[in-house]
């Protein structure tokens, strides 16, 4: 079968959703925030949250996925430099849509662990890898390796930095191995956070 990373366009929102929302259902930080929901309601609440994730990274970034004939199997959340922070319109879009598909459960656990991050945020510019996720049953098998290739070669290409949070411990080695650095560690919500940089590439010329 062939496998292909396409560009997430408007009709692929809600498939990329639901492939992200499965692939973070028991990653820390939504256990965290979605305490004592069994796993169906919290991948119910995830894609609502990454649907509207996507429609904005549309706009703003460069939402990815990759497909196995016709079915996405992974996807990521990417933003290049200059791009991110998303807009006051656009954040206030996501948190209505939020509640609106969510109500309030978890949601101050939520805005707490946003407001967290962003104050670690680095301020210069740089690709952020906001999310990337693949379907169970596809991890393991190299995939979240493709979409990380294309994201450092493009970042290479323009010798511009990149940067990401993780939240689960046994992704710190794959974003290590495509040379991402620990750089801050914190706990947020009760969660270990760690924080990577990934220095630009020098410009031999």
């Amino acid at each position: 079968m062939e496998h292909t990373v396409v560009p997430v366009q408007t009709a692929l929102y809600p498939e990329a959703a639901r492939v992200l929302g499965r692939a973070f259902q028991d990653d820390p930080v939504p256990l965290a925030i979605f305490q004592g929901l069994p796993a169906h309601e919290r991948i119910k609440r995830l894609i609502v949250g990454f649907t509207a994730e996507m429609s904005i990274c549309a706009r703003q970034g460069t939402p990815l996925a990759i497909k196995d004939g016709d079915q996405i199997i992974a996807a990521a959340a990417i933003y290049p430099p200059g791009h991110y922070p998303a807009s006051a319109i656009d954040q206030i879009t996501m948190l209505a849509k939020t509640i609106r598909g969510d109500g309030f459960y978890g949601l101050g656990r939520w805005l707490k662990w946003l407001s967290s991050v962003e104050q670690i945020h680095p301020k210069w510019t740089h690709y952020y890898l906001e999310f990337l996720g693949v379907e169970p049953e596809f991890q393991g098998k190299g995939f979240g390796s493709v979409l990380l290739k294309s994201l450092t070669e493009k970042a290479d290409a323009e010798h511009a930095g990149c940067y990401l949070e993780n939240s689960n411990p046994r992704n710190n080695p794959l974003y290590q191995r495509f040379g991402f650095q620990i750089v801050n560690t914190k706990d947020i919500i009760g969660v270990r956070n760690w924080f990577m940089w990934r220095p630009p590439k020098r410009n031999m010329n």
